[in-house]
């Protein structure tokens, strides 16, 4: 039975009291209310601890990893040898070129640089037999800014003249020559054409090459004027004014340009400094074509003018030059600079700023 605590609408005790009436109290449902609040501080303390182990438990294994702890008790293999190891299942399923030993490596280097070529051709998709040949149409126009920024730069306060001045001055003449003074420059107004670009492989060293065809129609000309002195029976006896003129009309021809790494023959057998490193190899194959216009002027009062024979030598001694330097199995070795990015090479245009 429910136990009902009765108290007195009014006493006499206390005036305060008066007129307020006192409503019975259930004592089972008070003790359930105050249980029901201790349920609901459990609770809270109960989630907010289990927030925080949670955050402990997130900070401690995914922020505070022990990577570097298990590194400095592992050694860590060098990416080299993983390469070397990973050479087998790489390259040899890809590359029949490349015969391995027992250990899965390379047993010359010759077997690896071709098992490289055959990886780049796979790896772009080019078939040295079969690919069409391209245009280089973007290629004339980069070309054609580097060429007419280096005609400004030449003319610009004649510093072509002035150069050419030098060294005219500096050569050594023989005796019978006078000082050879320059009266015309022209360095052209047109530009090469560059087309019919191929990617072809080297059948003695497996090398890969392209192969260009270049086509030039202009006019370089220089003009220099001399004198032929006679020394006999004494000094400057006589002299023969001389004036000759050598102009370049016409060039075309195939260009072969590689890529020679310091592991090459050609760069090895090379003492210069472009033994190290990189260099861009080019020559031109022999069926160049090149033409030349000569015209001479000898005499003072009877004057000779374009003489064959004279022109004959000139022409000789000029393709001569050229055979002797650019002409197969010749070629011209030029040394890349490191394309790495350096922080000293680093540029900005101002107008972006």
């Amino acid at each position: 039975m429910k136990q009902v605590i009765q108290v007195p609408e009014t006493t006499g005790f206390d005036d305060d009291l008066l007129g307020q009436t006192f409503v019975p109290i259930d004592e089972q449902l008070l003790k359930k209310y105050t249980s029901s609040q201790w349920g609901f501080t459990q609770g809270l303390l109960l989630g907010q601890l289990s927030v925080i182990v949670v955050i402990v438990l997130f900070i401690r294994f995914f922020v505070f990893s022990e990577s570097a702890a298990s590194n400095k008790t592992a050694p860590k293999e060098p990416i080299i040898n993983k390469r070397i190891k990973n050479y087998k299942t790489i390259d040899s399923q890809s590359s029949p070129l490349l015969s391995l030993d027992n250990e899965g490596l390379p047993q010359s280097a010759a077997d690896l640089f071709k098992a490289k070529v055959s990886a780049i051709l796979e790896k772009t998709y080019y078939d040295v037999k079969t690919h069409q040949s391209e245009s280089l149409d973007w290629f004339n126009v980069l070309v054609a800014q580097m060429i007419s920024q280096f005609r400004d730069e030449a003319l610009s306060n004649d510093n072509i003249y002035h150069s050419l001045r030098a060294a005219l001055s500096s050569s050594d003449l023989p005796d019978y020559l006078d000082t050879i003074n320059i009266t015309e420059i022209n360095i052209g107004s047109d530009f090469p054409i560059f087309s019919n670009c191929r990617i072809k492989q080297n059948e003695l060293n497996g090398r890969l090459e392209a192969k260009i065809d270049v086509d030039l129609s202009d006019t370089l000309t220089l003009e220099i004027e001399t004198k032929l002195l006679l020394n006999y029976p004494k000094t400057l006896t006589a002299s023969l004014p001389i004036q000759l003129s050598v102009s370049i009309v016409r060039f075309s021809g195939c260009l072969t340009v590689s890529l020679i790494t310091a592991s090459d023959e050609e760069l090895e057998d090379d003492s210069s400094s472009s033994a190290k490193g990189v260099g861009l190899m080019f020559s031109f194959s022999p069926d160049y074509r090149l033409e030349f216009e000569i015209k001479s002027l000898i005499g003072s009062r009877t004057k000779l003018e374009d003489i064959p024979r004279l022109s004959s030598i000139i022409d000789s001694q000029l393709r001569n030059w050229f055979v002797e330097r650019c002409i197969e199995p010749r070629f011209q070795l030029i040394k890349l600079p490191s394309l790495w990015p350096r922080k000293k090479n680093t540029r900005q245009d101002e107008n972006d700023i």
